[in-house]
C-alpha cells in the first residue's frame, strides 16, 4: 500500500478512531499512522465541519435524482387525482 492509499484509509476511518469504535488490528494500525495523519485529519475535520465533502460531480448528480424524484411524485399525485376524478364521473 503506498502513502496516498494509507491516507485515504487513515482518513476514512478517523472519525471512528476519535469515537473509540475500532478493535483489534484496525485500532493498532490507526495508532501507528496517527503521527504521520492525525494532524492533518484534524485539519480537515475543522475545515470541512464533518469531513470530505463529495466532489461536485456528485453533489449535482444527487440534485438531478433528487428532482425526478419530486417529480416523479408530482407526477403519479397528477394522475391518482385524474383517475380518481375520471373514475366517479
Amino acid at each position: 500500500m503506498n502513502n496516498k492509499e494509507r491516507k485515504a484509509v487513515f482518513f476514512d476511518l478517523y472519525d471512528l478512531y476519535k469515537e473509540g469504535e475500532l478493535e483489534g488490528g484496525t485500532l493498532q494500525w490507526m495508532k501507528e499512522h496517527e503521527p504521520e495523519f492525525g494532524a492533518e485529519a484534524e485539519n480537515r475535520k475543522r475545515q470541512n465541519g464533518h469531513g470530505i465533502k463529495p466532489p461536485p460531480d456528485d453533489i449535482r448528480q444527487i440534485k438531478y435524482m433528487k428532482c425526478l424524484t419530486y417529480g416523479l411524485y408530482g407526477f403519479f399525485i397528477v394522475l391518482s387525482i385524474w383517475m380518481t376524478v375520471w373514475f366517479y364521473f
